[in-house]
């Protein structure tokens, strides 16, 4: 429909029926239009940019007024005739104004991580890039020797691992900043010089296997379950620690783990040795005379109500992740497989193959008692079936 577009036209004009729009265009500006709904009442300008026909909004009324928008759409169309998409030059200003904070934000919401890793990218990012976190990132990517000279005060001030760990968060959470925005800068961490630190290695001998045996024998039960769990299992300290009493299944020897590392969607069943479920069953029978029925099977007397933290200064740094690598080396030297180790383990599939193996825990069941009687005797321990704790080998 061609009519002149005032503000009598903008107030006046009627509503069109539900799901339907009506077009105004100008009779004195080609290419300005005013657009009705239901709802709205829109201008727009449409033109050829470049030999192609782009249309763009220019706002809505009332927030713009009849000749508001008619100045608006004179300036616009001379730019477009010139070559200037404004729909582009939006999306520019869009990408220059997305902060790294946003980009954080954007990052944490889109990837179902657990809290646990939700907590440590915002800590490194809070902890060594606070006062990046409300520049842009089109300004950061501009600034890649900057970028590089804040990883080189970071391993200076706080060492490599430090640094290396705030950029590896840095680098995933620009990237989806370039996701959103492709005409920001490329990723300024291809200017990084990581560290590529190597996997920590951990040298248990026969003698400081045993002298761990007997040292763990003399702490709190709680706790000395606790690590004998973990070194039987390799389980990572935080889904140890969090192992909850209605996620055990004595009957068919299996435990739940529903959140490991990777969130829900990496939940495994973990088979259970005799040793384990001796252990565990212990921990269920024991819980409710020292914690009036806690869900945990770790208790304590903490915040969460659950043993937090692992470190014990008896056992000579063989706790936490410590745990789980000495795991792993005793059941490959007990002969359990690699590829059932990788399940044990609940490693990722790393390669095609992989992907279409599906392993239960009765098959792991054999392996995981293979590696408990070998973890145990590298100990000095001797365990009784049915019995809990073990005892010193004499």
């Amino acid at each position: 429909m061609k009519s002149k577009i005032t503000q009598s036209l903008v107030e006046r004009a009627p509503k069109p029926e539900p799901g339907k729009s009506v077009l105004y265009a100008d009779t004195e500006m080609r290419g300005f239009y005013l657009i009705v709904t239901p709802t709205k009442r829109s201008f727009y300008v449409q033109s050829l940019v470049n030999g192609r026909q782009v249309r763009t909004k220019l706002g809505d009324h009332p927030a713009m007024d009849a000749k508001q928008a008619r100045d608006a759409a004179r300036q616009t169309l001379v730019g477009m005739r010139g070559g200037v998409n404004p729909n582009e030059e939006r999306r520019r200003a869009r990408a220059r104004g997305i902060t790294l904070r946003e980009a954080l934000d954007l990052h944490l919401a889109a990837k179902p991580l657990s809290p646990r890793t939700k907590d440590d990218y915002r800590y490194n990012c809070e902890q060594y890039l606070a006062d990046w976190l409300d520049r842009p990132l089109a300004e950061l990517g501009g600034d890649r020797s900057g970028v590089r000279d804040r990883h080189r005060r970071i391993t200076e001030r706080h060492g490599a691992p430090s640094a290396d760990n705030a950029f590896r968060i840095f680098r995933a959470v620009y990237n989806r900043g370039l996701r959103e925005h492709p005409d920001l800068p490329p990723n300024p961490c291809g200017n990084v010089d990581y560290h590529g630190l190597r996997r920590r290695k951990v040298d248990a001998p026969t003698d400081r296997l045993k002298a761990w045996g007997k040292a763990v024998l003399g702490l709190h039960p709680v706790r000395r379950d606790l690590h004998l769990f973990m070194v039987l299992t390799g389980m990572r300290r935080t889904s140890a620690c969090e192992a909850r009493a209605s996620d055990l299944d004595l009957a068919s020897g299996r435990l739940h783990v529903p959140k490991p590392k990777g969130g829900s969607t990496r939940a495994f069943d973990l088979p259970l040795s005799g040793p384990l479920a001796d252990l565990l069953g212990h921990r269920v029978a024991e819980n409710p005379r020292l914690h009036r029925k806690s869900p945990w099977l770790f208790p304590a007397e903490s915040k969460s109500g659950h043993v937090a933290e692992v470190a014990q200064h008896e056992l000579d740094g063989l706790t936490g992740h410590a745990l789980r690598h000495t795991f792993a080396t005793l059941a490959v030297q007990a002969g359990v497989p690699l590829l059932e180790l990788k399940y044990l383990l609940n490693h990722a599939a790393s390669n095609v193959t992989m992907g279409y193996i599906h392993v239960g825990p009765e098959h792991l069941r054999k392996h995981q008692e293979t590696a408990s009687r070998y973890i145990l005797e590298q100990l000095g321990l001797e365990h009784e079936p049915g019995q809990w704790p073990p005892r010193l080998k004499e």
